[in-house]
């Protein structure tokens, strides 16, 4: 099957173009919409943080912590690293008794400029609370504290921890991920390679409530702390963020590196995987909307940003010079 195009044009040329990858799917395997190669098996990388965050809901520790919507919302994040974000961050440490140091996300500048320059403006170091996973790593310090895991080497691939997710990631998407293929996102913690058509239907099945009442009720509660706090899961300016306040609480959407994207529609009981072959962001974010659009989702598309929306190439000044489009394959 032919992929997606997704064309950066300049005046009348088309000066660059990524290719697509995607599928969507209902809960009980029938596809709705699908494009390029559906067996590609990718990292879902930060894609996955909706069943990653899923031990924080069903171990108590949510409960006992009497976490918000914001907690949850973060833990499931890739954040921008804006005071908001990091306040809640650094609170909830305090709340853990443990100290920044105990992140093992490691340090990186905040994912948007803006913030970057604002830190470099005021003088501010970076730190592990400004990394875009701070909250997925709190998440699960937050875990380790209430059962008593340590919480040193969180992140390793035989953690306790780490384990309980690949047993959610197994029944969820229908694998033994103990076999699957593994590395490192760049937050430390492990991603496993699967096929898109694989993480839509998981996702999918995930949004119709196809499990136990427990996983159930975890996955519908992280998926509307998300719904109500938005900006928590990315930020200002961030598709993630736009996409979920646009679905009025229909959607649960999330970006991951290197051009892969998850989603789902609980009301249809769809779910959704792309991947953007070169991993950019503008190519990744292209295809979002147009399978939204794809699939009969005109109103949420229509309550984006107009940039967001129809994509447009400007110079320094601003002037429109160019747009970013997707040529579907017939």
């Amino acid at each position: 099957m032919d992929p997606w195009i997704v064309e950066i044009s300049r005046g009348l040329r088309v000066e660059s173009s990524s290719l697509g990858h995607g599928i969507v799917m209902n809960a009980d395997g029938d596809t709705l919409l699908s494009f390029g190669d559906l067996q590609r098996e990718t990292f879902p990388r930060s894609a996955a943080k909706w069943i990653q965050a899923l031990e924080l809901v069903l171990s108590g520790a949510a409960d006992a912590l009497g976490l918000s919507d914001e907690h949850l919302a973060i833990a499931c994040a890739s954040h921008n690293g804006e005071h908001e974000h990091v306040t809640l961050v650094s609170r909830w440490l305090d709340q853990l008794d443990l100290d920044v140091a105990d992140l093992e996300c490691g340090v990186t500048l905040p994912l948007t400029e803006p913030v970057r320059l604002k830190l470099s403006h005021d003088h501010v170091t970076a730190t592990q609370l400004h990394h875009c996973c701070s909250g997925k790593h709190t998440g699960m310090l937050s875990v380790c504290r209430h059962v008593g895991w340590q919480t040193n080497g969180y992140t390793a691939y035989d953690h306790p921890l780490q384990v309980k997710i690949r047993e959610h990631m197994s029944l969820i998407f229908g694998v033994d991920a103990n076999s699957l293929d593994h590395a490192s996102d760049g937050c430390s913690v492990p991603t496993y390679a699967l096929p898109l058509d694989v993480m839509a239907q998981g996702f999918a099945k995930l949004s119709a409530e196809r499990f136990s009442d427990e996983i159930n009720a975890a996955a519908r509660r992280l998926r509307n702390a998300q719904a109500s706090a938005p900006f928590m899961v990315a930020g200002s300016d961030r598709l993630d963020t736009q996409l979920l306040e646009a679905g009025q609480g229909r959607l649960q959407v999330k970006m991951g590196a290197e051009g892969v994207y998850l989603g789902a529609i609980a009301d249809r009981e769809i779910g959704f995987a792309l991947k953007c072959e070169d991993g950019s962001l503008r190519g990744q974010e292209a295809l979002v909307v147009e399978l939204l659009r794809g699939i009969g989702e005109k109103d949420i598309v229509d309550r984006l940003p107009d940039n967001v929306r129809k994509p447009v190439i400007t110079t320094a000044r601003g002037e429109a010079v160019g747009r970013i489009s997707v040529r579907r394959s017939c």
